[in-house]
């Protein structure tokens, strides 16, 4: 008996019951158009986070929601779920180097390749090559050193140890620890980087760059953490001066920099004095928008399925080509749209076994600040959330004549890329097809969805859950060349094509909700993603 239930459990999982089929046919093109054209409008300005675009757009959101009867799950029984933001801006007019009784000044001697708060020290400098730390893979900058209370120096930030290539995609470095993380990790006072003989990047540029640090306080650990330590960039005078009277002069480090020959580590015969103090700190209350539908099986409703869509845009008010709002429509209005037809729907349906919890976040596309916060504070034990379903960029095809028709990176009109299960959970994964076969046949294009794609990793907003050890699946239509500019507008979008990958995220999120069996990883998690564990 025990073997002829299994097979009648999974074909229950994956059917989609009549009254639930219904609630997600009622996701329509036409309420999905109506919502991004107002998410997307010039009026919200592009929606940054803090701004009163975004907080427009999450007004609009919780009338919706209120309307619809889904409990609030952020603070003290609201929508919004607040998270401190702090500021601090460098005083680059009082920052200075000292180095054997020479001063040198920011802006034309040394500038700042990251801020993480002032440093005023005089003391000694520790020379670590390239700095990059991956023993896996055969290399270590840090073997046997010393750096506590000390300045590292180092070349870069873009050295590479020689013939080794490592992925970097905005602060993540997949399968390797860089200079900024091991030095902090060390205990190290700050970064000194040595410029290359030919820059690559323009000085000028580099004088007005980095002088803001903006993070969530306290910091919740992450790859996509803003960097963790001060580094400052020299210039040749500066380096000449450190390094005169050394084992190796300014000319010859840099030379062999250039070429990947690195010598091995050592402390420098000179102390530098480094004085980069604040010039203001500001705090912010950025918020997310949280709800909760609760399900409908006592043994069950504690255990949930998350559903999250970045409700920021990428830079808000800008200026390309003459216009000046960056309306982030397919990134991420579509999602965000979705969203909040998947949860209005939900509750016009039968409600699944499982606890449903929705969010719009904010700050993704700074840092993603509103998915750390929830990671590190979540309305639920997370250890209770089953699997957690990313909703970004649902609007583009590639159908004949429209304007993604010839955009590589976009889907066809009937398709979706799907990411995750296929790395992590052949069961999630079964169902997941089952669910789609009995209800729309959406081509799900799994491209992306294997260790080695930086759309499963670090390239997803759901990041922070992966490396937490939480089940993660991501719906997305793809890219297209409006990505991040002010280009990125409703009128290019398909609503019908919004309405298919709405309805089949309604039943993906209904069925992993509703198993009988609790959703979870399986397979290993890649070593590509580091692992953070959230204490309370």
């Amino acid at each position: 008996m025990l073997v002829s239930a299994a097979p009648t459990a999974r074909a229950q999982d994956a059917a989609l019951p009549a009254a639930a089929r219904a609630a997600a046919d009622g996701i329509t093109a036409a309420a999905l158009a109506r919502d991004l054209d107002y998410f997307a409008a010039d009026a919200l300005r592009g929606r940054d986070t803090a701004s009163p675009g975004f907080d427009a757009a999450a007004t609009y959101i919780e009338a919706r929601l209120k309307a619809a009867g889904v409990t609030p799950a952020g603070d003290a029984g609201t929508f919004r779920q607040h998270y401190d933001l702090r500021e601090l801006r460098v005083n680059t007019a009082a920052a200075s180097l000292e180095i054997a009784g020479r001063r040198f000044a920011f802006g034309t001697d040394f500038v700042l390749r990251s801020f993480a708060g002032p440093i005023d020290a005089t003391v000694p400098v520790v020379y670590v090559g390239h700095g990059w730390h991956a023993p896996a893979r055969g290399f270590d900058a840090w073997a046997g050193l010393d750096v506590r209370g000390k300045l590292v120096l180092a070349h870069g930030p873009r050295a590479m140890p020689k013939g080794v290539t490592i992925t970097q995609i905005g602060r993540v470095a997949v399968g390797a620890s860089s200079v900024f993380a091991e030095a902090k990790a060390r205990g190290a006072v700050g970064v000194l980087f040595l410029t290359a003989s030919d820059p690559k990047a323009d000085w000028t540029t580099m004088q007005s760059a980095n002088l803001l640090r903006r993070e969530i306080d306290p910091v919740v650990p992450s790859a996509y953490a803003a960097p963790p330590i001060t580094s400052l960039l020299l210039a040749r005078p500066a380096i000449e001066a450190l390094l005169a009277g050394d084992r190796v002069d300014a000319g010859t480090l840099v030379a062999r920099g250039d070429k990947g020959d690195y010598p091995r580590p050592f402390q420098l015969a000179r102390r530098i004095r480094v004085h980069v103090p604040l010039a203001s700190v500001a705090s912010e209350r950025p918020f997310n928008v949280v709800a909760m539908i609760k399900g409908s099986d006592p043994l069950l409703e504690d255990e949930y399925v998350t559903v999250a869509s970045h409700l920021d845009g990428a830079v808000g008010m800008g200026e390309v080509d003459g216009d000046r709002i960056y309306n982030a429509a397919d990134d991420n209005a579509t999602g965000s749209a979705g969203t909040l037809a998947i949860a209005e729907q939900i509750m016009k349906g039968p409600r699944p076994k499982r606890s449903l919890i929705f969010i719009w976040d904010s700050g993704e596309e700074r840092g993603l600040w509103g998915t750390r916060r929830f990671v590190h504070q979540p309305p639920v034990p997370l250890d209770r959330i089953v699997a957690h379903v990313n909703v970004d960029m649902i609007g583009a095809t590639r159908a004949p004549g429209t304007p993604d028709a010839g955009s590589a990176d976009a889907t066809g009109p009937n398709e979706v890329f799907l990411m995750g299960p296929g790395v992590l959970s052949p069961t999630v994964d079964a169902l997941l097809e089952r669910v789609n076969a009995s209800y729309l046949r959406m081509t799900l294009n799994r491209r992306d969805d294997r260790p080695e794609s930086e759309y499963f990793y670090p390239r997803t907003d759901a990041g922070p859950y992966l490396e937490r050890g939480i089940l993660i699946v991501g719906f997305t239509t793809g890219s297209h060349p409006r990505y991040h500019l002010p280009t990125d507008e409703a009128r290019y979008l398909d609503p019908a094509k919004m309405e298919a990958v709405a309805r089949t995220i309604f039943a993906s999120v209904w069925a992993l909700a509703n198993t009988a069996d609790r959703p979870r990883i399986e397979r290993e998690i890649p070593a590509t993603v580091p692992r953070y564990m959230t204490h309370h």
